[in-house]
């Protein structure tokens, strides 16, 4: 008997086997089956449909948009096709041709909810957040037991900012479905965006509880622990993430910031080269790399990584803070005034006084041109940028300046201000308002925030970074210099005589708000080096130890003085006393601190002092060196790229005493 092959199985028999394999997660033997049916059959409608969707799941949503399209056109009545091909069109942001797949899906099945929720998902992603609202809040009305209808809901009402609106949503949702992770960790997302962090993270492990695989709860658990500044507890999450997700660029990138956040620069630089190697086309990989290389001392290849990122996501606000603050503390200073013009406290303060012409250039004369300056940020960054006021002065500008309560006395013995305005009054007629920020930016002559960019995302990656101007140039403008009060100088030279005897050592240890007491989804910078540290470096010195801490921890000043084993005297009220902490400053002999508003004082007093800079470093301490050329004179001792004092203390401990040895040397 002549041989026969055994009959292959029809095609409805491999279409229910590539559906069984897909079910069990085996996409590729699925998308095998459904090529060898369309091979046999190139129009079969659920071939396409199911090989398009598996594209889908894949990532590849540019192939599963032309499967998903030869089947829609062969099968035009089915909604849940059209669902599939709105979902890719979603995936390439094609949100008009997603919105229409979704509206006949619609039409074709109108009591099946979860169509027009596509729909209304394609008009948010457009940008249409009021259209989208209304549609859902229809759907919740027509359809109230759609868990889904109300999770969109709480989606479109948190990206309108309507946080406590969308936590209801959301709760509503949990509560028709509550084996949804993704609910449970809505509620989260929105007591998060509401700065309420406990109760944020107590939903987000509930959600990994429930659904231990459900990994965007733990990357949002990892985010809210460090902005409950519990870094170590960050990083043990990160690399739990790590460990079930290695090739996820989110992951290693996460991880690196929770090492960054405590000060070891190098293992989170080697978590964001891995996730650059990657997702090297990844804006926020590219970002986070390039600003890690920066922080290193590795500028040339940091800049490159930052010029990819720029062409990869060129009007992104946190990426232009990052390169503002990286080119700056590099000193490529016109370069890092361009990005600068879009720091959050210009953005905040322009949409504050919208309907006032303010301006980020100069005319070239300024005779007699009355300009207004609207000071901004913290107090050290006022004084600090208010250094440009007398530059105009110079040129001829009558200038005026609204700044802090806090400062507006001592800013009215400055020359360079013809009027200081109190934060409670208007504001004048002006020729020119500015915010202070932007001085140095205007002064330096650019009147373009554009820099010219690299043609494509490959030639990106291959430049250099495109710089105008060499380093330093033009010059930093001087400290604003403000004489003290002749009564508090009076003042200050009796109570320091009566706290003992010269050489006065004044001291801060701590600056800005501790991260657990920030209760910001935008982190404020923090600066902090250990008492025993500090006292460590002090050991031995002569004179009379000054506490000048704002708010000190209780305790705080008696631990320091035990570690000394003598006395530390209490000056820190005086930062509510800025006169007096000004006349204080300038008696001092030594002051030595992290960077704070007093720093800035010690400045316009024309005294020196000796910095502890953690890593990363504030841009205006520089990346590097001993010295800033904005503080001329002030002695920088810097943390380790690992995070470690120990040499910067042991550098600051020799300084302090050849200082002592010179003094007895001079005094014999």
């Amino acid at each position: 008997m002549p041989y026969a092959p055994a009959p292959r199985p029809s095609l409805e028999a491999r279409l229910a086997a590539g559906l069984a394999a897909h079910r069990d997660g085996d996409l590729p033997r699925a998308m095998e089956t459904y090529r060898d049916i369309l091979a046999v059959d190139p129009g079969h409608a659920a071939a396409l449909n199911l090989l398009g969707t598996a594209f889908l799941q894949t990532g590849d949503a540019a192939q599963a948009t032309g499967y998903l399209e030869r089947a829609s056109r062969r099968k035009r009545d089915d909604p849940h096709l059209l669902a599939n091909l709105g979902q890719a069109y979603i995936a390439l942001e094609r949100y008009a041709d997603a919105a229409e797949s979704f509206r006949k899906a619609s039409r074709i099945a109108p009591r099946e909810a979860q169509f027009q929720v596509g729909l209304a998902a394609a008009l948010a992603m457009a940008g249409k957040l009021e259209d989208a609202h209304a549609l859902l809040t229809r759907l919740t009305q027509r359809f109230p037991a759609s868990s889904l209808a109300w999770l969109n809901l709480g989606n479109v009402l948190r990206d309108q900012c309507c946080y406590e609106q969308a936590l209801e949503a959301y709760r509503q949702a949990h509560a028709l479905d509550p084996d949804n992770p993704e609910a449970r960790n809505s509620i989260g997302r929105a007591l998060h965006s509401m700065l309420e962090f406990e109760d944020a993270e107590r939903e987000y492990r509930a959600c990994i509880a429930a659904a231990p695989d459900y990994l965007i709860a733990r990357y949002n658990l990892a985010s809210v622990t460090m902005d409950l500044g519990r870094f170590v507890e960050a990083e043990a999450v990160c690399r739990e993430i790590v460990a079930r997700i290695p090739q996820a660029p989110n992951a290693h990138r996460l991880l690196g910031t929770a090492l960054g956040h405590q000060s070891r620069l190098l293992e989170a630089l080697a978590c964001y080269e891995r996730a650059a190697r990657i997702a090297p086309d990844d804006p926020q990989t590219a970002q986070t790399y390039g600003a890690g290389l920066m922080e290193a001392g590795r500028s040339a290849s940091g800049l490159r990584w930052l010029a990819r990122a720029a062409a990869l996501e060129p009007h992104s606000i946190s990426r232009k803070q990052v390169t503002s603050g990286a080119l700056l503390a590099h000193g490529f200073l016109q370069d890092g005034w361009i990005d600068y013009a879009d720091r959050p406290a210009a953005l905040e303060l322009t949409d504050r006084y919208r309907g006032l012409p303010i301006t980020r250039t100069l005319p070239p004369d300024l005779a007699d041109q009355h300009i207004c300056v609207l000071a901004e940020q913290g107090l050290g960054d006022q004084l600090f940028f208010l250094r440009y006021a007398p530059v105009l002065a110079a040129r001829g500008a009558r200038v005026s300046v609204r700044p802090a309560r806090k400062i507006e006395s001592l800013l009215r013995r400055s020359p360079a201000f013809e009027h200081v305005i109190p934060e409670a009054h208007d504001l004048p007629p002006a020729d020119i308002y500015m915010l202070a920020g932007d001085l140095p930016r205007a002064l330096c002559g650019l009147a373009s925030s554009a820099r010219p960019g690299a043609g494509t995302v490959a030639e990106a990656a291959l430049c250099d970074f495109e710089s105008r101007i060499a380093i330093y140039a033009p010059s930093p403008a001087p400290t604003l210099g403000i004489p003290p009060l002749a009564e508090r100088l009076d003042e200050m030279r009796e109570r320091l005589a009566q706290s003992g005897p010269a050489p006065y050592i004044a001291v801060t240890w701590r600056g800005g708000t501790a991260p657990e007491n920030q209760q910001t989804a935008a982190w404020l910078l923090y600066k902090s080096i250990a008492l025993a540290g500090l006292a460590g470096a002090l050991d031995g010195v002569t004179g009379t130890i000054i506490a000048v801490q704002r708010k000190p921890r209780a305790g705080e000043i008696d631990a320091l003085a035990d570690a000394l084993a003598r006395p530390v005297h209490d000056y820190s009220a005086l930062n509510d006393d800025l006169e007096g902490m000004l006349a204080l400053l300038s008696l001092v002999d030594e002051y030595i601190g992290v960077s704070n508003t007093n720093m800035h004082l010690r400045a316009a007093a024309h005294r020196t002092a000796r910095v502890l800079v953690p890593v990363p470093a504030e841009w205006r301490w520089m990346q590097s060196g001993s010295f800033s050329p904005w503080f001329p004179g002030f002695q920088i001792y810097r943390q380790s790229l690992q995070g470690d004092w120990s040499r910067a203390l042991g550098k600051l401990a020799r300084d302090l005493g050849a200082r002592a040895d010179g003094e007895r040397s001079g005094g014999a």
